[in-house]
């Protein structure tokens, strides 16, 4: 375990390398020699790699495994043709658990938090959390329960236990009210430190109530208060595509958007799902996200028309239309009419993306209304946020289907196999092999509370 939670240091000789990061998405070696132990390097310089580690967990593997049981994009060849398949078994995710998120983006994140004071570094430290909070929310979302509250205390503990996730998500939020105080309170440092996104504290706030309504609005299964938390929540959240926490990955060695890099690196492995090309029809958004021109539908050409497949699209924590879907769904749940924040998230996603404004006038003008029952007004709203989030957050597609069932998609028929006995929709990834090798005990209480470690498995949250 000593490789997956010991709180090693990020090593660098200058700012510059802060900067640096693998032509790989993750690495695959078991100890990084870039990052060895000792307090030499300021937040200054974690910052940045923890940034731009946390955009790519969003965009890349584990966005792929989601955009791809979404039908969103179909395998077409190597390994994405068995995820199509739902073929996804322990060794798929290990990598993304191991150096993407707990030896990556968490830990940094965690030794940002640690080298703080209420003094100096606090504002960084809010930042930090909001991090933090973003990277455990896609882990429990992902795999259930996991490891957390002892996760990162190095060798003191090497076989940590894996916290619930209804306690993850107490967690998730414990993490947001207190980035918000910090964010609030006086730094003796001088304010944020190596930020390579550019918010005042206020926006960072914003930008926090906008992942606290994210995070609620999961909680439909569980809490009868979520859409009510979700608005309030909102109250204090993003006005516009301005607030929204924009990660430009030109600013890396990379210099790529994780989506337009896969596509360069491994052509035509993954194109577009045949059921989302037809969804797409006449739709403004279409050729921004589809390139019909060949055989098959794709959604990398090396061009620059393809809005989410180009180098220099940037990677967000979460979009101003999220927060307005989920106000939207909130809306209708607690009674009311969700329509003009409806109209609101479908225009902040086209304008974001370049439609032009006669587009979406006419696209909203042919919209069918809301006001019908519950369940049809949450089906029009999921259904729209599933073509708006295309490209970005492929995971919250995800989290929406596991949670209200919509949009109504079929399995693929040849999606039952051991890893998914069922046949259905995968709900959950299985844990890498990594953690059944090197943390036994805890990984199989886990599994035994949650009653299962296949892909139809249950989840709190969710079921």
């Amino acid at each position: 375990m000593k490789r997956i939670y010991k709180i090693n240091k990020v090593f660098i000789f200058m700012m510059v390398i802060a900067f640096t990061l693998s032509s790989c998405e993750y690495g695959t070696t078991n100890e990084d020699p870039t990052r060895p132990g000792g307090d030499i390097i300021p937040i200054n310089a974690v910052m940045p790699i923890m940034q731009a580690q946390s955009h790519r967990n969003i965009t890349a593997g584990l966005g792929r495994l989601s955009g791809i049981v979404m039908q969103q994009w179909v395998g077409f060849d190597a390994q994405q043709v068995a995820y199509t398949s739902y073929v996804i078994g322990e060794t798929d995710t290990d990598n993304f658990w191991d150096t993407g998120i707990y030896t990556g983006s968490m830990r940094d994140c965690v030794d940002i938090i640690n080298r703080s004071t209420d003094t100096e570094g606090v504002n960084s430290r809010g930042v930090a959390k909001i991090y933090l909070a973003a990277n455990l929310g896609m882990t429990t979302n992902s795999w259930g329960d996991v490891p957390f509250s002892e996760a990162f205390v190095g060798e003191e503990n090497l076989n940590p236990s894996y916290d619930t996730q209804e306690s993850i998500y107490g967690e998730i939020f414990r993490l947001l009210n207190e980035a918000e105080a910090d964010l609030l309170a006086e730094d003796s440092s001088g304010g944020i430190q190596g930020s390579l996104v550019t918010l005042s504290n206020e926006g960072w706030i914003k930008v926090a109530n906008a992942l606290k309504a994210r995070y609620y609005i999961q909680l439909t299964k569980r809490d009868p208060n979520a859409a009510s938390n979700a608005l309030s929540a909102i109250a204090n959240a993003m006005d516009s595509n301005a607030d929204q926490a924009q990660f430009n990955f030109e600013d890396t060695q990379n210099g790529s958007n994780p989506l337009a890099r896969f596509g360069q690196d491994r052509p035509n492995t993954m194109i577009i799902d045949p059921q989302f090309d037809a969804l797409m029809t006449g739709d403004p958004r279409k050729s921004l996200y589809i390139d019909n021109s060949g055989a098959d539908p794709v959604y990398y050409n090396g061009g620059t028309n393809l809005f989410w497949a180009r180098q220099d699209t940037p990677g967000l924590l979460m979009t101003y239309a999220e927060q307005k879907f989920i106000e939207a769904e909130a809306i209708e749940r607690n009674g009311g009419d969700g329509t003009s924040a409806l109209a609101a998230a479908i225009t902040a996603n086209m304008q974001f993306i370049g439609v032009p404004a006669s587009s979406i006038a006419t696209y909203l003008g042919g919209l069918s209304p809301l006001g019908g029952t519950l369940e049809a007004d949450i089906s029009v709203i999921i259904g729209e946020k599933y073509k708006a989030l295309y490209g970005n957050t492929p995971i919250e597609i995800w989290n929406d289907y596991k949670r209200t069932g919509y949009p109504a998609l079929t399995p693929n028929a040849t999606g039952s196999n051991g890893f998914n006995p069922s046949g259905v929709i995968p709900r959950r990834w299985l844990y890498p092999i990594s953690e059944r090798v090197s943390n036994p005990g805890p990984y199989q209480e886990a599994i035994t509370r949650q009653g299962s470690h296949l892909l139809d498995g249950q989840t709190w949250a969710f079921d």
